[in-house]
């Protein structure tokens, strides 16, 4: 089989190289940057790695390839995608987007390749790509999605059809996205004000004991259905927590929105005197469209 890729930054030199150890042998590469004076060495000592060929255009990319996976910034992607179709003529091939581009993105790519009468995959990787490379858990979905998991599970690659529809896949990544990069900067936050009055051991400490009480989906649910009930008075907390960041002179931000969503629940829960519990987050949730 014939894997090849177009853009060789990390993500595709992860799978590349893993690909590489499951014993795909042909593997090409085009990557615009080839000849930066930065990042074209980097690129090239990636391919001579993984014993990727290197190639010089996306027509000569497109040759022969069964699954070629499309890993660029989600910025390009339509702009890559139509590059692409310009050169098909009659090549059959698997568009394999792995961007993180939105779900509206992906629909206008799977539309621009159906013109082509060729088959997409919107592939949502979710899961750091040096440690797991190309066993990364990935949710599939688009028109490709059966023939992708066909060809690549044996290759022992982790994929999970999450539905027919281009999209579907990054937009469990993209809401995924919304926990995993706001976590980090609520722990910035929560570390820096810690370190600033000399806690931090004690903090990290209370935390960890809270967190894993439970299991994940436990404690997500008492979190949300306790807030619900208690919203007022958990933003009120937060005030005492703002003003303490502003006197030690560090960013409250996520703070502040925090704060002003359990105002926003405190009101909605308000509008349904009748709720006086809630049995999980879902519940929780009605009440927004209530």
């Amino acid at each position: 089989m014939n894997v090849h890729f177009l853009g060789f930054g990390e993500a595709a030199y992860e799978l590349a190289k893993g690909l590489k150890e499951e014993g795909v042998t042909s593997i090409r590469a085009y990557d615009v940057m080839i000849d930066h004076e930065t990042f074209g060495q980097t690129i090239k000592e990636r391919a001579e790695q993984t014993g990727v060929s290197l190639v010089k255009s996306i027509k000569e990319l497109i040759k022969e390839v069964n699954v070629l996976f499309v890993a660029v910034p989600a910025s390009k992607a339509v702009e890559v995608n139509e590059a692409v179709c310009a050169e098909i003529q009659n090549e059959s091939f698997l568009y394999v987007d792995v961007s993180a581009s939105s779900p509206a993105i992906k629909q206008q790519v799977q539309q621009n390749l159906e013109q082509k009468h060729i088959k997409f995959v919107d592939a949502a990787m979710l899961g750091p790509l040096p440690v797991y490379q190309h066993k990364v858990p990935i949710a599939a979905s688009g028109t490709g999605t059966n023939e992708f998991i066909a060809k690549m599970s044996p290759l022992h690659m982790s994929i999970k059809a999450v539905g027919n529809k281009a999209g579907d896949a990054s937009a469990i990544k993209l809401v995924r996205s919304i926990f995993m990069k706001g976590l980090v900067g609520l722990y910035l936050e929560t570390l820096e004000a810690a370190e600033a009055y000399h806690i931090s051991d004690e903090v990290i400490s209370s935390l960890e004991e809270t967190m894993n009480r439970q299991p994940f989906v436990d404690t997500l649910n008492r979190l949300v259905t306790g807030s619900a009930v208690h919203a007022e008075r958990r933003a009120f907390e937060l005030n005492s927590s703002i003003a303490m960041l502003q006197e030690a002179g560090i960013n409250s931000d996520l703070s502040h929105a925090s704060k002003e969503r359990l105002v926003e629940l405190a009101g909605i829960v308000k509008n349904h005197p009748e709720k006086e519990s809630f049995a999980n987050w879902k519940e929780v949730l009605e009440l927004y469209s209530i």
